[in-house]
């Protein structure tokens, strides 16, 4: 078993990486709602909240045909550069352009295809944001999940640019997203390169969309 696939397996296990999925959901429409200039990390996550909820709870709903429009919004929510760059960590510099923007892509449709599938999870719960922290360009947006089974924190990184807040992590429960496919990907890059990398994630990706 590649431990490309020994990942996807404990992600799919863990239910700290499976309330991801219901936490992530809420962050879907974040870039569109946090470009206006006096937005506070804190102020577009709460405005992505109510309305992506209101999007699920629609009488008309249907995820089949909705699927491609919530793809759209989760990839507009996240700072894919960032992301990329946090995962592979010094191997970031050690790869070519062509390889970086493989990379980055095919990293934004692993966690496309290892959430959206699970949008039907959602059951009305609710989130509170609690707490904002924001040094310079970086924000940490500190919510909960009000489950029925119990309260579960999540910590959501953000990254300014020029056209607003956008996320590079999500921490559950002291478990960060970007950690989790870093300490994954390490292994595999030192066996068998980048290339040996992106050839497993092609690979997982076609897997889940057939």
């Amino acid at each position: 078993m590649s431990l490309f696939s020994s990942l996807t397996r404990r992600c799919v296990q863990s239910r700290r990486l499976v309330l991801m999925v219901g936490l992530l959901l809420p962050l879907c429409c974040l870039s569109s709602l946090s470009r206006a200039e006096d937005a506070t990390p804190s102020a577009a996550v709460k405005l992505a909240v109510d309305k992506i909820i209101g999007i699920l709870r629609k009488p008309d709903f249907n995820f089949e045909r909705d699927r491609s429009s919530l793809s759209v919004e989760i990839r507009k929510a996240f700072d894919d550069v960032a992301m990329a760059q946090s995962v592979l960590s010094t191997n970031w510099k050690a790869i070519n352009a062509d390889q970086q923007s493989e990379f980055k892509e095919l990293l934004s449709q692993t966690i496309e295809s290892n959430y959206i599938g699970r949008l039907r999870a959602y059951t009305d719960e609710k989130v509170e944001v609690r707490h904002e922290e924001v040094k310079d360009s970086l924000a940490t947006v500190d919510t909960v999940i009000v489950a029925k089974n119990g309260d579960v924190p999540v910590n959501y990184k953000l990254r300014k640019r020029k056209d607003g807040w956008f996320i590079y992590d999500v921490v559950v429960e002291n478990v960060s997203m970007v950690s989790t496919y870093r300490d994954s990907y390490r292994p595999i890059v030192s066996k068998d390169g980048i290339d040996g990398l992106l050839k497993q994630m092609k690979a997982k990706i076609a897997e889940v969309k057939g």
